[in-house]
């Protein structure tokens, strides 16, 4: 589950600003659903994200293959600017920083309150960090509680259609492999990403339907294949006069060949409901909350705070 809060545009009928916050999926592209219905601003946009996450996974008991154990801060720093009525290109710089954490006694007790399993995390001392992968066959990564630069990426959007309540754009993306490979953050390769996303609005309610088809160009370490994976995801919400409700899912493939990696070749899912407001002019705020679906590959718990602004 996680929870996300991020200052918007003026426009409310945004998708949330939600992605996959789990460490092995982070060494690829993963998606953070977009519209096409966004005005062409040649202002640029600024943002400034804030996530925090709680995750723990551990594969095998007592001797794991990966252990991921850990609580994630991410800052995403976000530029937008368009350079036409119909091309604008964002760049999304992450910094990160994984650490012991706080919240564990608390996770627990609350899934003890409700009879929820644990899994994992009963194994584990609480607040405690680890995250290491070794397959012994050649192919492993050791983390660090330290600060980390996540991978940059850039992405363009294009207007296709554009009607006075709908659209069609698409969309193209490159993940650099800035973030370290060693520790785990990293596939040590670009993945290259095209799609195209659909919005429509309806009085009061609007929707936003996006699909990707993603290129990793690591296709092989030792003991593990990557392919090409397919991910999407599916927006709907309703605008009243300075907020909007709004409710995604989204998810999909996974790079990660299922008979390689246990676990990791499960497909990701992420189910997500918030608020999207505004403040004043063109700056507001979201607060969403984000409910994992399958766990072993998206984080468990995260809390959120941004900003956005124009020049």
């Amino acid at each position: 589950m996680s929870v996300v809060t991020q200052a918007a545009a003026a426009d409310l009928s945004q998708p949330l600003p939600v992605r996959n916050f789990y460490p092995p999926m982070m060494r690829f592209f993963a998606p953070t659903p977009d519209s096409a219905l966004r005005l062409y601003d040649p202002s640029w946009t600024f943002e400034v994200n804030q996530s925090l996450s709680s995750i723990s996974i551990m594969d095998r008991y007592p001797n794991p293959q990966l252990l991921t154990d850990m609580e994630l801060y991410v800052v995403d720093g976000v530029i937008r600017h368009a350079f036409s009525d119909h091309l604008e290109f964002t760049m999304r710089t992450p910094v990160l920083r994984p650490f012991n954490g706080v919240f564990d006694g608390a996770i627990k007790g609350f899934h003890d309150m409700l009879g929820i399993a644990v899994g994992g995390r009963r194994m584990r001392p609480n607040n405690s960090f680890a995250y290491a992968f070794d397959n012994g066959r050649g192919t492993a990564w050791q983390g660090r509680s330290q600060w980390e630069l996540g991978n940059i990426e850039l992405s363009g959007r294009y207007s296709l259609i554009a009607g006075d309540d709908w659209g069609v754009a698409a969309l193209a993306a490159v993940k650099l492999p800035t973030a370290s490979r060693a520790r785990g953050w990293s596939s040590g390769s670009p993945d290259l990403a095209l799609g195209a996303v659909l919005s429509w609005r309806l009085g009061s309610w609007f929707t936003h339907t996006e699909g990707w088809v993603i290129e990793p160009l690591l296709k092989h370490e030792p003991g593990i294949s990557y392919s090409t994976y397919l991910q999407g995801s599916f927006v709907v919400g309703y605008r009243f006069d300075t907020l909007a409700l709004i409710v995604q899912a989204q998810g999909g493939g996974s790079p990660y060949h299922a008979a390689n990696v246990s676990d990791l070749g499960l497909s990701p899912l992420l189910v997500s409901v918030g608020l999207r407001g505004q403040i004043a002019g063109a700056t507001g705020w979201t607060l969403s909350v984000v409910e994992n679906v399958t766990q072993k590959t998206t984080q468990d718990i995260s809390l959120a705070f941004g900003l956005s602004w124009m020049r």
